[in-house]
Order: structure tokens, then sequence, then C-alpha cells
């Protein structure tokens, strides 16, 4: 399945809710869906049982567990047996419609996690175009806060100071339910699937601050952190330790790698990162191939981002991320950089 959180573009944004792609093109509304469904099979709760079922948010569906997945499946497959594609009948118990074409769907990032864990230095070929060689006996990682977090569509705002804007197409894998201290054997026993992630940085931040011993600010400006547009179940995913990663900048292709080149594979990286409590929804994004702005040499065209650019990440299966950056309003600044 490829699960979201979206609404149709002529509703506010804040009427965001759980939704999976069905076909046609359109994606199914699972709550009034799934209410309509149990209400001709003759249910008196329908409605209270699909708003359990179904809450507006991927984490608290994910902590159903595999119940949830399950009815999500029955749903979905109920509704494209029942509805064709533009059938005017295809409403829920309060006229609502059940479909929104992908045309005009707005996408939020899928899920809001407990905590991101982003992981740097995983790809050989990234280690030498930043001029870095180390012999890591663990990953590199950190975390990214929530207030990152944005949509596969949404702008990523650069502040005033930054200079050298950079990206960084991830795959991100979700975690599917709590754990922790996972053995490799049994990493994709916790995964509930995989989304598409960008790591902005600010480098010229970064810099300042690993020069006093930490990294902060240069990942964890607001917006730094497109997601989606969709949750793939692991079951889509059959090997997601070869697929082909690209990212584009105003259409020319920068970035062009796969995650078989991890250094650090997803069963080393989650057996790793679980020595802590890992909880339903927490992302762990596992570090970017080659060809980020960062590794440009001197005489080289800068590549650095700018005001107006439009970023395309996209991991092959998985889906795409199309955000434009612009300027942060106008705002007194509280430190003077």
């Amino acid at each position: 399945m490829r699960l979201a959180r979206f609404n149709d573009n002529s509703e506010s944004p804040t009427l965001a809710r759980l939704g999976v792609l069905a076909k046609g093109e359109r994606m199914l509304d699972l709550r009034a869906a799934g209410a309509r469904m149990l209400s001709e099979q003759g249910d008196g709760q329908a409605r209270e049982i699909a708003s359990l079922r179904f809450p507006g948010n991927l984490v608290p569906f994910l902590h159903i567990g595999k119940p949830g997945m399950d009815a999500a499946l029955a749903t979905l497959a109920w509704a494209e047996k029942k509805f064709a594609p533009g059938a005017k009948e295809a409403t829920g118990l309060d006229g609502e419609a059940l479909f929104t074409p992908l045309a005009s769907t707005r996408f939020h990032a899928p899920v809001r996690p407990s905590k991101v864990i982003a992981v740097g230095r995983n790809y050989a070929e990234h280690l030498k175009e930043a001029g870095v060689t180390i012999e890591a006996k663990v990953p590199s990682a950190w975390i990214k806060a929530n207030s990152t977090i944005v949509g596969p569509t949404r702008d990523v705002v650069k502040p005033p100071m930054v200079k050298e804007l950079d990206y960084e197409t991830e795959l991100a894998v979700v975690i599917g339910t709590k754990c922790k201290n996972v053995p490799e054997s049994r990493v994709y026993e916790v995964i509930a699937g995989y989304t598409v992630m960008n790591d902005i940085s600010a480098r010229d931040i970064v810099k300042i601050e690993r020069k006093e011993g930490n990294q902060l600010l240069g990942k964890m400006f607001d917006t730094f952190c497109p997601m989606g547009p969709f949750l793939v179940t692991r079951d889509e995913v059959p090997d997601p330790m070869n697929l082909r990663l690209q990212t584009r900048v105003n259409g020319e292709s920068r970035q062009d790698g796969r995650t078989a080149d991890m250094i650090w594979s997803i069963p080393k990286l989650v057996a790793y990162i679980s020595q802590m409590t890992l909880e339903p929804g927490d992302v762990i994004s596992t570090g970017t191939p080659e060809g980020v702005a960062f590794g440009r040499k001197p005489g080289q065209t800068p590549w650095w981002l700018q005001t107006g650019d439009v970023v395309e990440a996209e991991i092959e299966g998985i889906g795409m991320l199309r955000n434009k950056i612009v300027d942060a309003p106008k705002y007194e600044s509280s430190w003077s950089w």
C-alpha cells in the first residue's frame, strides 16, 4: 500500500486525513470509506469504529499495528471493487467524496514522528567528494526536530544568513512497532515502510558549529526536512538496498546513486540506532550519495541552492519530493552570525 496524509486542494490544509492510493490515480479517504463499508455490512457503530481504525495521522495508525493495516487493505479492496473511477455514487455516509483525483490532491508529510534520526557519511563516493577520510566504528547520526518537517511540495525557507544551502536525497525508513535492541536478522520485521526525505543543510552554519564540536542549527532550521509523499509499505519494496536515488535542481541532474552503495546497510543502521527505544512512526534517514553542492571543487560552478530553485528528490518505487526554495520573511534575528 501507499499510505499518505492528504486533502483536496480546494480544502483547508487543516483537513488532512489518512488515505491510500487506489487504482485509477485517486486517493481513498480511509475513514469515510471504512464507515460506509461497515454501515453497508450492518454495523450500527460504523462511524465510531472507522474513526478509531483510521485516525487522521499515520503515527497513531501505526500504533494499531497489523489490525490497522489489515483494515486498510480490506477497505481499499472493497472501495476499488464497488466504485469505478469517476463514479458519482462514491460518497461517504455524510455525502463526502470517498476519492480525490491525484491531480487535485495536496500531500502532507506522511508522519510526524517522535524523532527523525538522520544518518550521514554513509556513501563512500559522498565521503570522497567531501574530502573526508574516516574509518568509522559506528554510523554518524543526529536528530532532526519535528519543526523541520514539511510536506513533499511545501516551500523550503532559506534563512537570510545562509549562503551555502544544500540538498541530500535520502531513503527514509519508517518504524512500525515499538522496539529496542533489534538484531540485524529481524530488522525488517519492525519496519512499516519507506518514504523520501531531503536532508536540507546550511553548510556554512554547520562549519561554524563543528568548530565548536557540535552540529545543530545547520540541519535544524524550519522546513529543512521535506518528506513524503507516501509511506510505501515494506511488502511493496522487496529490495530496499537496491533503489535508485536522484536529485534534480531546476531540471538539472545533481545526484544519481543507488542504495546498494551504502556503507552501513539498513539492518546495520537499525540494529545500531535501536539501542535506544524506537516508536511507531519514527524515521531513520539513511544518508545520501555523491553529487551534493558541498562536494563541488574550486573552479567548478557552485551548486548552492538559491531563492527560486526547485529541487526534485526522487527514489525509485517510493516517490518524489518537489520543493521550491524561498526567502524567509523579514524578521529581527535573535543572533548575530
